[in-house]
């Protein structure tokens, strides 16, 4: 005899096309499905692209001199940190020119770690305190999913690979909350990020009804089966419906599901994050590890349409980690004071080159899943950048920033832009977000939208 969830399942197949909000169910967990051929009636119009959003945050900025490009358009020569992304030129932009005024002091001294992260979505000047008198802004992803996040289970997903502290001062007299957030649902509110992946892969694929937090769906999730076993009825039901690109769809989809279950596993019993002595976090395999996950449970969420708003922190504002798999020991944010020194200047290169080539893998994934209105970079605007310029000049002009992705024909790439000097940044976003159909006609200190064209 079927369950409730089976037959509600089946109702749906029996149609003459899919619902696209098509869930596979089973016990505890549910299973959301990608674009599929079935999902579209026939002798219908295909559906508009369903666009979505992403920005990774990168902390201590870059070493400029290997980021910076030397020419303009597609044609433009990369320098060694952005040379990994050359074969996909012409589906990004390297933006020079770009500026967050809000990170700058203002009056306010030190502290421009704190403020690279706090202005980086929000393009404004936090206030400086390390009470509970926090004052930002609301940060663009936030902006952007109150308009698109009612369409999807999540309206968006905040994530990171450091946990930090949302209390106290760590950066001159800026609160922790500062540091460890680019998100913020209102100036006063950040939006928490998740930092373990298996806690996000519970969050996703465990069934909202039985999981009312990210820690009880990691429980949840620890005493049961994968989620394609508890899911394969479903799953054997559906795939007798579908035809054989649908099927062949599927199938790629369960496997990489499947895949990134064995991944989580493996990560099993790697030694927590913790604070050496020195200050410096624990730069073992176990970060690439998770940086990679992380990139890859996104890639699912957005596949899946879980969720059409990311944010992604692959460090808080001024890490310090070490990257010893890179042959870095030596901490970033310790690095980035480099005071022109060759030899570290050379590592900070190493570390800005290994998150591109992990950005670059992600971009990758995005472009090779695909529904009937193209590839998912091609629905996609993923901004990947700093608030910080030099990290070592803590400057807050000329930022290293890109953005990948068509949006649905939005975007074009162009390779490289030069900018006026002094930007604003909030026009990318501002850009960005009417993209998203926010409309909106200011966003911070934006001056009108960027072209994205």
């Amino acid at each position: 005899m079927r369950s409730d969830s089976q037959n509600q399942v089946m109702a749906v197949i029996r149609r003459l096309a899919l619902d696209r909000r098509t869930f596979l169910r089973g016990s505890a967990s549910i299973l959301a499905l990608p674009w599929l051929d079935a999902m579209a009636p026939a002798c219908t119009p295909l559906p508009a692209a369903t666009r979505r959003a992403m920005f990774v945050f990168s902390p201590n900025g870059m070493d400029m001199p290997r980021w910076q490009c030397k020419g303009e358009g597609r044609k433009a020569q990369f320098g060694e940190t952005l040379a990994p992304l050359a074969a996909m030129r012409d589906r990004f932009t390297v933006f020079s020119g770009l500026a967050l005024d809000g990170g700058r002091a203002h009056g306010d001294g030190p502290g421009d770690h704190a403020r690279a992260a706090a202005s980086y979505l929000t393009c404004a000047h936090p206030r400086k305190t390390g009470g509970a008198d926090i004052h930002v802004g609301a940060s663009i992803d936030q902006v952007i999913a109150k308009h698109v996040g009612k369409a999807t289970m999540w309206p968006s997903l905040e994530l990171g690979l450091e946990r930090g502290r949302s209390a106290g001062s760590c950066d001159s007299g800026y609160s922790c909350a500062y540091s460890s957030h680019v998100s913020w649902r209102t100036p006063s509110k950040p939006v928490a990020k998740e930092t373990d992946p298996q806690a996000v892969f519970a969050r996703l694929f465990g069934d909202p009804e039985n999981a009312r937090s990210a820690a009880e769906a990691r429980d949840q999730r620890k005493h049961e089966r994968s989620v394609l076993d508890v899911v394969l009825a479903d799953a054997k039901a559906l795939d007798k419906q579908l035809g054989a690109t649908d099927r062949r769809k599927l199938a790629d989809y369960l496997d990489a599901v499947r895949e990134l279950e064995r991944r989580l596993e493996r990560l099993d019993g790697e030694a927590p994050e913790v604070e050496l002595p020195d200050g410096l976090l624990d730069g073992g395999s176990a970060y690439e590890q998770r940086l990679a996950l992380m990139y890859e449970i996104i890639a699912l969420a957005f596949a899946s349409d879980l969720t059409r708003v990311v944010t992604f922190m692959v460090g808080n504002a001024g890490s310090n980690r070490s990257y010893r798999f890179l042959d870095v020991p030596e901490g970033h944010h310790n690095l980035s004071h480099h005071g022109k020194d060759p030899k570290k200047r050379a590592a900070i290169g190493r570390i800005n080159r290994f998150q591109v080539e992990q950005f670059g893998a992600f971009l990758d994934r995005l472009a090779s899943v695909t529904d009937a209105t193209g590839d998912l970079l091609g629905q996609s605007l993923v901004v990947f950048g700093s608030g910080l310029g030099d990290g070592n000049r803590h400057n807050h002009h000329n930022l290293p920033v890109l953005l990948a992705g068509e949006g649905g024909g939005a975007a074009k790439g162009r390779g490289h832009e030069s900018l006026d000097k002094e930007t604003p940044m909030a026009n990318l976003y501002l850009a960005i977000a009417n993209a998203m159909g926010c409309r909106n006609q200011q966003f911070a200190d934006s001056t009108g939208p960027l072209r994205l064209g």
